[in-house]
């Protein structure tokens, strides 16, 4: 249900390792009374193809008992050697037959046990222990270690004829941590923004195939195209229909063969270089340094199609922003940059002259003509440009005794904020004195958001919202339908504990925000980055008195309260895993652009 709301450095992707074994030689877990044993496999040289851990479904063994019968279905269950769990599904009853539904999603728990308990003819079999994620069918990882979800598991067995057999399962797969490690892997998959000029990364955890190479399995995914988490916010450049018939590998070079439909996109060069970027930039975490070949039927594509990288296609990097980038922070009621080498850097335009009071500052692009919004004196959203003889013009205001949020930027030169109504929340974008109103979901139409920004990629939000049981950190995507704007599903990233404050929200790049809070009441400040896709987080940082903070992939600012005169603004060194001063004397809100 839906309601209306109202007027770097950029570092190439790279696999996060959930799944792979390496080394010279993979293993082969065979289950056997329910404890595995260990057995050795030839090396698979094929450079297609990477070693893993192999985990091969035994059936029900005869006169096995209920703890046997439990631990060998939940082994099979792990097998990527079982297409359809077909040993998976000897150890269950006609009725549990029925009832489980292995394409559900998985739920990882790790628990000890199982305590026994006899029930008339039949056997009930509980683990405890804890959730640790959760992976739907369209391989979105939930990392839930943070919450400690703590539950119990149950297995029902009873006797088909003299063999024990379980009755009743949980649903979906029951798989532990180790499984998941085993069995899947994480990989980024591109996908075009909806004006194909750009791709947007997309993190997922995806079973592995052990009848096909990675290659193999990363194109299918994209074949299938972008999930509900994504479907909209994102295009789908490759044509409706098409299949991949086979990879092959050809020296440095690796052959996708397709079926006819991919043939349209030779035609078509906007298409073209849009599947072309969205290939190599996923291919290149399993086959870094290898070229791609297109083939139709076996034919090769004319032109580019022979010999495709992903470093032949810049324009479509999903980081937005890549090098050095200019940094901007404010003092005296003026805009500045950060720039050691110059005696007093104020931008040029009205944004660096005391033409007007304005605060909360946000850059639209990385050129010194870029624009300039904020806040003004009377809370209306402002923008301006830094060119010289620029002017403040009034983009987004609000209803008598509302609130507008800091404004944000996103990729495609829009300004967004939202607008805090007495029980209404209404979110607002413009790309100039005419603001459209976004639909947002209906479990915060009457909440308060205290921050609202949008990703450099203009494909997703991060909010604080507080609908009334204490702030939360929420992200969701941003769909875009022929003009009309709304803001998808949210998911709740960071949750305060009580007495607990969440200060700030920072876009480190596309899939991954910093968080300003506090570690405990009364236990100081801290910044923690989160994956917006599957909720990970790192060891949260000491921040001070930081009061704001803006970041550019691993770059970050922050805003201090305690620097005397009214501020200073920080910049934090990693190798040192310290704050440095940047500017001071009233220095305040740094902020890279967008984001």
């Amino acid at each position: 249900m839906w309601t209306r709301s109202g007027p770097l450095r950029y570092a190439a992707a790279a696999v996060t390792a959930l799944a792979l074994a390496g080394g010279g030689t993979a293993c082969a877990i065979i289950p056997t009374s329910g404890s595995p044993i260990p057995a050795k496999e030839e090396s698979n040289s094929d450079p297609l193809n990477a070693p893993y851990v192999r985990m091969i479904a035994a059936p029900p063994r005869p006169g096995a008992q209920p703890r046997d019968i439990v631990a060998g279905f939940r082994a099979a269950m792990s097998s990527v050697e079982d297409p359809g769990w077909k040993i998976a599904r000897q150890y269950l009853t006609g009725d549990a037959l029925t009832e489980w539904d292995p394409a559900s999603g998985v739920t990882v728990f790790d628990g000890a046990g199982p305590k026994q308990e006899n029930d008339g003819d039949g056997v009930t079999m509980t683990f405890h222990g804890t959730v640790a994620a959760t992976i739907d069918g369209e391989g979105r990882y939930q990392d839930l270690t943070l919450t400690g979800v703590e539950r119990d598991v149950t297995f029902g067995l009873s006797k088909v004829g003299q063999e024990w057999r379980i009755s009743s399962a949980p649903p979906g797969l029951l798989l532990s941590s180790a499984d998941v490690k085993r069995a899947y892997g994480a990989f980024d998959v591109y996908y075009p923004d909806v004006s194909g000029r750009w791709l947007i990364a997309d993190h997922v955890a995806i079973p592995i195939d052990p009848s096909e190479s990675q290659v193999e399995t990363l194109v299918r995914w994209l074949l299938r195209g972008p999930g509900r988490s994504l479907r909209g916010a994102v295009g789908n450049v490759l044509p409706s229909g098409t299949r991949l018939i086979r990879v092959v590998a050809d020296g440095d070079s690796v052959i996708l063969d397709f079926t006819s439909s991919m043939a349209v996109i030779g035609d078509r060069l906007d298409q073209f270089r849009a599947v072309c970027a969205q290939l190599a930039w996923t291919l290149n975490q399993v086959i870094p340094g290898q070229s791609i070949q297109i083939q139709v039927n076996g034919e090769p594509l004319p032109g580019d199609g022979r010999s495709i990288k992903w470093q032949n296609y810049p324009e479509f990097n999903p980081a937005v922003l890549t090098g050095e980038q200019p940094a901007y922070f404010m003092r005296g009621g003026v805009l500045r940059r950060i720039d050691h080498e110059a005696d007093d850097p104020v931008v040029e335009g009205a944004a660096g002259q005391k033409t007007m009071g304005f605060s909360s500052p946000a850059i639209s692009g990385t050129d010194r003509k870029a624009k300039v919004a904020a806040l003004g004196d009377d809370g209306a959203v402002y923008v301006t440009s830094m060119a010289e003889d620029s002017r403040w013009d009034k983009w987004i205001g609000g209803a008598k005794g509302s609130i507008l949020t800091p404004p944000s930027w996103d990729r495609y030169g829009a300004v967004w904020t939202a607008e805090n109504i007495p029980g209404e929340l209404r979110v607002w974008t413009a790309y100039g004195a005419a603001p459209q109103r976004v639909l947002i979901p209906a479990d915060i139409a009457a909440a308060n958001v205290e921050a609202l920004r949008v990703s450099r990629d203009g494909a997703r939000v991060a909010m604080i919202v507080d609908s009334g049981h204490g702030p939360e950190v929420r992200t969701g995507p941003i769909l875009r339908d022929e003009g009309n704007l709304r803001i998808g599903e949210l998911r709740t990233l960071v949750e305060a504990k009580e007495g607990q404050r969440i200060y700030d929200v920072a876009w480190k790049d596309g899939q991954h925000v910093v968080v300003l809070s506090e570690r405990k009441k009364g236990g100081g400040r801290v910044y923690t980055a989160y994956s917006v896709t599957d909720g990970r987080s790192e060891e949260p940082k000491s921040a001070a008195q930081v009061s704001s903070i803006s970041a550019a992939g691993d770059s970050l600012l922050a805003g201090s309260d305690d620097g005397g005169d009214g501020g200073e603004v920080l910049s934090w060194d990693g190798k040192k895993s310290e704050w440095v001063t940047e500017a001071k004397d009233g220095a305040s809100t740094p902020v890279y652009p967008l984001g």
